[in-house]
Parts: structure tokens; sequence; C-alpha cells
């Protein structure tokens, strides 16, 4: 992961345990030969389950960033799970830990990246576990006022591009 939230990240996962939540990140930086795996995996199960290519590209394009646009490839993305539960799935966000994360991570910099209901803009399905660094500011205002990255970039930067 980049140098630069290890200190952050470090903070929230303490802080998570003070407050009696056990948690862990089970994916940090990913390379982009690593994404470009697990984006053909997701295709291969896909096509073994009788979709066809186009269907398998578009069901593993909404369950991975596209290699090369990975947040994890950037080093600002961590997929943190609570230990007593580690499959990575929507019930993770009812979990306690998941809970607290998502309630306290913007004090540490960081947004749930991929909240859920607004997988139609970030073009990516709900990750609980999914949390990307974006510095305190950022973070406190995406998360109180409920919008996702892509929306906090239209309003602030309207120029930027979306890889989506």
């Amino acid at each position: 992961m980049d140098e630069r939230i290890y200190e952050s990240l470090m903070d929230m996962i303490g802080d998570a345990k003070t407050a009696g939540y056990t948690v862990f990140v089970c994916s940090a930086y990913r390379s982009e030969d690593r994404q470009y795996e697990l984006f053909d995996e997701a295709m291969s199960s896909a096509i073994k389950k009788g979709m066809s290519e186009s269907e398998a590209y578009d069901y593993a394009a909404d369950q991975y960033s596209l290699p090369g646009t990975s947040e994890h490839q950037a080093g600002l993305a961590v997929d943190i799970v609570p230990l007593r539960q580690q499959i990575l799935n929507a019930a993770l966000g009812d979990t306690d830990e998941e809970k607290w994360l998502m309630k306290h991570c913007a004090e540490y910099g960081f947004i749930l990246r991929y909240p859920n209901g607004r997988e139609d803009i970030t073009g990516i399905s709900y990750e609980p576990w999914h949390y990307r660094y974006v510095g305190v500011e950022a973070a406190t205002y995406i998360m109180e006022n409920d919008i996702t990255l892509e929306e906090y970039l239209d309003e602030f930067y309207p120029n930027h591009i979306n890889w989506k």
C-alpha cells in the first residue's frame, strides 16, 4: 500500500480493536498482473456457469475494476474484514465490525468506496469491505453528504476522468 496511508490505517484498525472489533486487511496493493488474473478468473467462472463471453466480461467488470484502473493498484485501497467472517460478500455489511468501520472510517481519511445502492454511479457492486483513502477532509465531506467518490469528483473536479 502507499506508505502515506499506513499510519491512518493502523490507527483505524487499532481503534476498532479498542472498541471491541477485530478486523484485518485481507487485500491491499495489487499489481496490474494480479488484477488481470482476478478479472480472468471471474470471466472463466462465469463462462463455466453458462454465460457468453460478452456476459462474462460484463459480470467480471461488475465484480472487479478493469486491470489498470484498480484502486488497489494505486495503493490507496484496502479490503478490511472481520477476523470472524472473511468471505467477501454483501453480508459483511451487516457485521458489527463493518458497521463500526463505516461509521468511523472518515475520521481516518477513508471512505466506503462502493456503497450499497450506488452501483449505477460507481460501476462496481456493493463492497462493504473496500475502503479507499482520500484524506480526512474529503472523506468527511463524502460520508457526511452520503455521496460517492464519483459524485465528489464531479462536484469539485468537473473535468476529472471517470474510468467506468
